[in-house]
């Protein structure tokens, strides 16, 4: 059998028997595609070894592989030399040595250099396994890679590549891939990853190197794995809806929207990765993990100019997770259908949840929004609101308190104002507030607060008229009560 490299008492390493180093927090990631046999798209720098783990691939499971490079290609090279049928009415294909008709894995490479005319007759082989509209029956996998895409006004920067015939896919075609990975280059591998990749013992021919080495043990762990995948769906289906919608959800606000499609996607590729980690790390797979994986390597904007941090799915994922956790209590899906942070406050505090858990729905409200005029309006209309009937964590009291604090001190503007933007709005406002009845009411005094306290950061942002009218809103939500402030 083969000697499946281990990484810790129960994990066994696929890239690293595979001689690929820094690559074995994928294991899964590839494994799991190779079960599903879905599409997979590896964007990364050149000499990332990118081609190597896919040759390798090939080769240890045994299968026929064309290898192509998208930048280069014509479309004869796929099909063959067209000729004219018996009939003269349709054309026949001659396949050739490099021809697509009988391969069982097909590789792409330098796919965001190719043509867009031949992006699209990429396009059926990736997704339905079609090419001339006739089905490829042998063909089981279809891999590709890319080198990262420069923005439009990139600007050449020491130490940072930039690969400007590097185009971003078309989205439709990326979003065929369900599996979209980054791959690590030399900063992300670790000393002893760095020492394996440059000594020369490690510089041999796998398949020779391995007197052990068979394609079926691979092939085994790939068909463990996809047997394993329907029990896994059928164990999360449920939990998993909820979090594959919570997840979308969130990700539309982060600004990475997803077609259904990809939902469905990311769904499947949960199930997989899991099944994935099951055999290959036993028992010590945990679910949690699982699901991160999965949206991390599984997001079309990866292949874009601008791919998102992984600290921000990262954080989608965390959020995904702690509410669908949540969601088994009746009360708690009912709160957490609220898509806005603010209705699940309200929603809470009408269905009495204890004070524990309006703290934690207060702080992801007041985290969600990204204007702090808002933020701070929001704050000091909660504030005034559960100051005399909750007993908030500190961690929701410490910035309503704040909010609040800053706008119900009085306020005094004593500042030299030079000729221009912020000189124009503090005209606006005082003109505002000369001819605003301000009387000596509560409500008065903190709207007047409100325009002083965000001039002018705030205001330089965002219009202050538009801004205090929210804030009116916030306070009538929360029905501040303004005779109690005088108490």
């Amino acid at each position: 059998m083969m000697n499946l490299e281990v990484q810790s008492s129960s994990r066994m390493s696929i890239t690293r028997s595979l001689h690929v180093h820094g690559w074995s927090h994928l294991d899964a990631v590839l494994l799991a595609a190779l079960a599903t046999e879905s599409p997979l798209l590896l964007v990364g720098p050149h000499g990332t070894a990118k081609s190597l783990l896919i040759e390798r691939l090939a080769g240890a499971l045994g299968l026929s592989m064309r290898h192509y490079n998208a930048s280069l290609l014509n479309y004869d090279d796929l099909v063959g030399i067209p000729l004219p049928a018996d009939d003269n009415k349709s054309l026949e294909f001659i396949a050739t040595p490099g021809s697509i008709w009988d391969a069982e894995f097909v590789f792409f490479d330098e796919v965001s250099r190719c043509r867009p005319d031949l992006q699209n007759k990429m396009f059926p082989i990736i997704h339905e396994r079609r090419v001339a509209g006739v089905r490829l029956e042998k063909l089981r996998h279809r891999w590709s890679a890319m080198n990262p895409p420069a923005a439009e006004d990139a600007i050449p920067t020491q130490g940072v590549t930039q690969y400007l015939g590097s185009e971003p896919l078309d989205p439709a075609l990326a979003d065929r891939f369900p599996f979209v990975v980054p791959v690590p280059d030399w900063k992300q591998l670790s000393k002893a990853e760095r020492r394996r990749l440059v000594s020369w013992k490690d510089q041999v021919d796998v398949m020779d190197a391995d007197p052990d080495w068979h394609p079926e043990v691979l092939r085994e762990l790939v068909a463990e794995t996809a047997s394993l995948i329907p029990l896994v769906e059928a164990e999360v289906n449920e939990w998993l809806t909820d979090y594959i919608v919570l997840v979308v959800d969130l990700l539309e606000k982060a600004q990475l929207p997803q077609s259904p499609r990809r939902a469905r996607m990311l769904a499947r590729s949960v199930a997989a990765i899991h099944a994935a980690r099951r055999v290959l790390e036993g028992d010590d797979a945990e679910l949690v993990d699982s699901t991160e994986l999965a949206l991390v390597y599984g997001l079309p904007q990866t292949a874009s100019e601008v791919p998102p941090s992984e600290a921000t799915i990262v954080a989608v994922h965390k959020q995904a997770w702690e509410i669908a956790s949540l969601m088994d209590d009746d009360r708690w899906r009912v709160v957490l259908e609220e898509k806005d942070p603010l209705q699940r406050v309200l929603k809470a505090d009408e269905l009495g949840f204890n004070d524990l858990d309006m703290s934690r729905l207060i702080t992801q409200a007041l985290g969600a929004e990204t204007s702090e005029a808002r933020r701070a309006g929001l704050g000091t209309a909660m504030f005034l609101t559960y100051r005399l009937r909750r007993n908030l964590a500190a961690t929701a009291w410490e910035p309503l308190a704040g909010y609040a604090t800053k706008l119900m001190e009085p306020r005094h503007m004593q500042q030299p104002l030079r000729p221009g933007a912020d000189l124009n709005i503090w005209n606006d406002i005082k003109d505002w507030l000369t001819s605003f009845e301000q009387g000596n009411g509560p409500q008065a005094i903190l709207e007047r607060n409100f325009v002083l306290a965000g001039f002018p950061e705030w205001w330089r942002k965002e219009n202050w008229r538009e801004a205090l009218d929210r804030f009116r809103a916030d306070l009538m939500t929360f029905e501040v009560q303004f005779e109690e402030m005088s108490k």
